[in-house]
């Protein structure tokens, strides 16, 4: 990456940018504000987050809006209401008091001396959400929009459920808020109420994960939640990765919405900007951005509207290991999304394991998977915020062993898939509750088998996510579920493998009893969304080198990693999977403070008994200053029996070594076809 540090425009930073909202509450911001606003009005780059501005997100926060202010452009990181020094305190998936903070924000923005009452925003995960949360409350503030790893709704995408079904993801993810929710203020910007704001914080964080289990269907909890892609009215660039499966089908699915200028883009990478992509190529996305705001907020033609609606990255024969640097493969584009060359190309699901572009006779197959199949899954969103680590999907062959498998034959030509793929299936179980997963693989020549894409679906849905409805055991059924959006080139030579389980662990939490599938082959087909080559293809689109501006400056004091780890008791039959992550201990120069996270998640398993099933996640953070110091510790631990889930949490704070702040939580929360 090339570092910039001398632009067109110079900059200067303020720290505690206070902007006073309706209510009294003051949400904390910083400024990167280029010297010609101080003659001429500009107008604002924001990004809205709850992951504070002030300490580990802030080198790379520097990296981009330090960038936008070099380009003439304020740039503003603001922190939500309850997190980093703002005010208040963060309620639980509280996307609407979110919404009214951030339009609050924008008014207030455009009636600073230094704003031309433009606001674009910017931002990935919660920032990406920000950005299409706002714009769909069409705001006549906002310009444009740059969301990436985003999604309308936190149901069907997100980091809760999958197809319906529970991911151990949601116990993480409700575990790193509970303890993004508990960190204090920074004394040198709030001063001595710092304490007092602290502890209301403690006193009002709750563990998310049971906000989510008492709505395991998709009802008006999480619709009230929900953006419609067709009322936003600013133009919007859409962003995401192949390798991020939890939000990447969201931009196929904004791009049909959109009533508005828009244009997507989709890297090989995970979750992650695309000039810090990883697995790369990453990109130079920050010239990208500016060309963009250029556009809608300067009135430049800068000819990004005259390019292709959609680029994106085609993988092709990519290694079956849980990381690489680089995803081999090439930039490809379409001009519209969706694409009328794309087309569906059947095959069926055989009897004898044959993948056949005929049906075959209709016969039943039965099978039963076991509780430790997924083990090579990977995680649910990679992030590699640590460096390498084990996150991709790891070689498929020990899962495809305990699947039920239907294989091509060697491909006589490369056949190359681009949007989403969907399997029909018609079956039966022998349990009221049910899942399957059905993952496309790439099987090369000497046997690795590379996940292409996979879908989950909790078969209870089948009338309808809003109200679960138990299996009638023996029933025969048909279901169409449709796969995680992808672009793969299977080449000559290959073989493509459908395999298919009732299982997917640690991916999602069991089903409460071992079922077994009879599936009907002949009858059951998977359709490839195939994209032939075009003309354009012998001239890919063309990125410029990665660039950004100066990181906010830190001193490792211990480096960062994250691992994970699979352990098999072979006498108890419990299979356990380990991740830790540390951030390392950073002292943040310029403000002279040192800060530290850690975790360790912890997913137990015992095959032919999912009611065994636990999950452990604990989390510490710690911040100093001199002889300030606070620290914080969250646990979560979740079990079950087959009528309800158990979930116990605890919160603990320190003010140096004095403990000041105590909480449990116990709650017994009922299945809902979970």
């Amino acid at each position: 990456m090339k570092t910039i540090t001398k632009f067109k425009h110079t900059f200067t930073v303020t720290e505690d940018c206070w902007i006073p909202l309706a209510d009294g509450c003051k949400l904390a911001a910083k400024l990167w504000l280029p010297d010609i606003a101080a003659t001429k009005p500009v107008p604002t780059i924001i990004e809205v987050l709850p992951y504070r501005k002030r300490d580990i997100y802030a080198p790379r926060d520097a990296m981009h809006h330090g960038y936008f202010a070099g380009h003439g452009y304020a740039a503003m990181r603001v922190d939500i209401r309850g997190s980093g020094d703002s005010d208040g305190y963060q309620g639980v998936f509280a996307m609407q008091q979110e919404q009214n903070d951030t339009l609050e924000v924008l008014k207030w923005i455009a009636q600073q001396p230094w704003s031309d009452g433009q606001v674009g925003m910017f931002g990935i995960s919660w920032g990406g959400f920000q950005a299409i949360q706002t714009a769909y409350r069409a705001p006549p503030e906002l310009k444009a929009i740059i969301p990436c790893s985003f999604a309308p709704d936190r149901y069907r995408y997100s980091q809760v459920f999958r197809g319906g079904s529970l991911l151990l993801r949601s116990i993480r993810w409700s575990s790193q808020m509970f303890g993004y929710k508990s960190r204090a203020p920074d004394p040198l910007l709030v001063g001595p109420r710092w304490r007092d704001m602290w502890l209301e914080r403690l006193e009002h964080d709750l563990p998310q994960i049971m906000s989510a289990l008492k709505n395991q269907n998709n009802g008006d909890f999480w619709r009230s939640r929900a953006i419609d892609f067709a009322k936003i009215k600013c133009p919007m660039y859409a962003v995401s990765g192949w390798a991020d499966g939890s939000y990447v089908g969201a931009v196929g699915e904004a791009l049909q919405q959109l009533k508005v200028p828009k244009k997507a883009l989709i890297g090989p990478w995970g979750h992650r900007f695309p000039y810090l992509g990883v697995p790369g190529p990453a990109i130079g996305f920050l010239q990208e951005s500016v060309r963009w705001f250029d556009q809608w907020m300067r009135g430049k033609e800068t000819g990004i509207m005259d390019e292709p609606m959609l680029t994106a990255w085609m993988p092709q024969s990519v290694p079956a290991t849980n990381y690489y640097a680089e995803s081999p493969g090439r930039w490809i584009s379409e001009p519209a999304w969706p694409s009328p060359r794309i087309k569906k190309q059947r095959y069926f699901l055989n009897d004898g394991g044959r993948l056949s572009d005929r049906a075959g006779k209709a016969a039943k197959v039965e099978w039963q998977s076991p509780q430790t199949l997924g083990l090579d899954c990977g995680e649910l969103m990679p992030w590699f915020q640590h460096g390498p680590s084990p996150e991709m999907p790891g070689d498929q062959r020990a899962d495809d062993g305990k699947s039920l498998c239907f294989d091509s034959s060697p491909l006589a030509k490369t056949l190359e898939i681009l949007g989403t793929c969907t399997a029909t299936l018609t079956f039966s179980v022998d349990r009221p509750t049910a899942f399957i997963c059905v993952r496309i693989c790439d099987v090369a020549p000497n046997g690795a088998s590379t996940r292409v894409s996979y879908a989950i679906f909790n078969l209870t849905h089948l009338t309808g996510a809003d109200k679960p409805t138990k299996l009638t055991p023996g029933k025969r059924y048909t279901v169409k579920v449709p796969l995680v959006d992808a672009a793969y080139s299977f080449v000559k030579g290959h073989r493509i493998r459908v395999a298919l389980s009732t299982t997917y662990w640690p991916l999602i939490w069991p089903s409460p009893e071992p079922v077994t599938l009879t599936l009907v082959t002949g009858k059951s087909a998977l359709d490839l969304a195939v994209r032939p080559p075009q003309r354009d293809d012998k001239r890919p689109p063309k990125f410029g080198p990665v660039e950004a501006a100066e990181p906010f400056k830190k001193t490792a004091l211990s480096q960062g990693y994250r691992n994970r780890v699979v352990q098999t008791d072979m006498g108890k039959g419990e299979t356990m999977v380990e991740v830790k992550d540390d951030s390392g201990r950073n002292r943040y120069d310029d403000i002279d403070l040192e800060a530290q996270a850690r975790s360790t998640e912890r997913y137990c398993v015992r095959d032919g008994d999912p009611l065994a099933a636990t999950a452990e996640v604990t989390w510490s953070w710690l911040f100093q200053r001199k002889d300030w110091q606070i620290r914080t510790e969250s646990r979560t631990h979740m079990s079950c029996t087959k009528r309800d889930f158990i979930v116990k949490a605890s919160l603990v704070a320190y003010e140096g070594d004095e403990k000041i702040f105590e909480r449990e939580f116990e709650e017994t929360i009922r299945r809902n076809g979970n």
